[in-house]
């Protein structure tokens, strides 16, 4: 009878332990939209469309859109669109298939 007192105040404590941490860890986490100097780069505005400058690195020649912007395609607006709300680089890169696809 004692390791059976034992085995369920053990086990108790274990689920408490738990329980507590992913309570902390949820109230330590930041939400994801939360941006700040680390997670966002410096910010362009391309025609209109706020883009961070990191998306140089997913595969996009940024400077096209510098300038000359009267005469953008539905293409081009799809893809500014995009990379304005893309939050990393790796979603940024799929902003063309996905503008292409439509």
């Amino acid at each position: 009878m004692r390791y059976l007192a034992a085995l369920l105040i053990s086990a108790t404590l274990l689920f408490l332990v738990f329980w507590g941490g992913a309570k902390i860890a949820i109230m330590v986490d930041p939400p994801h939209r939360d941006y700040n100097d680390y997670t966002v780069g410096r910010r362009m505005d391309l025609c209109g469309y706020a883009v961070d400058i990191r998306h140089v690195g997913g595969g996009y020649n940024l400077n096209r859109w510098r300038g000359g912007c009267g005469e953008l395609s539905e293409l081009d607006h799809c893809i500014l669109g995009c990379l304005s709300e893309a939050g990393t680089v790796k979603i940024g890169a799929g902003c063309y298939s996905e503008c292409f696809g439509k």
